[in-house]
């Protein structure tokens, strides 16, 4: 064979070989781009979830927290000052996330028994702090929630820790415009007396103390 004839098919196989090297690199980048924005919702969607699960463990914790300290009270009962200063916790357990989004509330509710219906019960709230140094619901107003059927019995009382949080995605706040709220709730009954007094108002008499 003249060596013009093969140096000619060499020239020609090294320009086939670049044209197959370039459509492989040019299928990659095309695959690539397809792939790219279903691996950046994931990489996303894995972070807000772990972000959610974290807050609403710590939304958890301010609920059980509150109510467990509440329900430990002594039997001469607290004052608002009290459980206001235990509220203070809270204040650890949220961080780095906005402690502005959360609410949590204690409330003392009671048993009462339903005239001329043995057995039936009335809920109704005894005192109630929130974290913001107020009281939620007014005494003797219905209990503002569902409480679990059979949980009291006429004439005893149970702490209840209740915490809310005004979640906003980290990153989808730009796509989501409506946040949505975590809720968690909390029985306890008191472990020194039949009810916790809010000083200085008697949670079974409702008299002065």
């Amino acid at each position: 064979m003249p060596h013009s004839a093969t140096t000619s098919t060499k020239s020609s196989l090294r320009h086939l070989f670049r044209r197959l090297t370039s459509n492989a690199q040019g299928a990659a980048a095309l695959e690539f781009a397809m792939i790219a924005p279903l691996m950046f919702m994931m990489l996303v969607g894995s972070i807000e979830f772990s972000q959610a699960i974290t807050v609403d463990r710590r939304v958890t914790q301010a609920a059980s927290a509150m109510a467990d300290l509440v329900s430990r009270a002594p039997s001469e009962g607290v004052t608002a000052a009290q459980v206001d200063r235990d509220m203070s916790i809270i204040g650890q357990l949220i961080p780095p996330y906005d402690l502005s989004a959360l609410t949590v509330e204690v409330v003392s509710v009671k048993a009462q028994a339903v005239p001329g219906n043995p057995g039936a019960v009335n809920y109704v709230v005894d005192w109630s702090r929130n974290n913001r140094g107020g009281t939620p619901y007014a005494r003797n107003s219905p209990a503002p929630f569902g409480m679990p059927q059979g949980l009291l019995v006429a004439g005893e009382s149970t702490i209840v820790g209740r915490a809310f949080y005004n979640y906003t995605p980290l990153i989808f706040s730009y796509f989501i415009s409506e946040a949505f709220t975590m809720e968690e709730k909390f029985y306890l009954k008191p472990r020194n007396g039949a009810c916790v007094h809010l000083k200085p108002i008697h949670c079974v008499t409702g008299a002065t103390m």
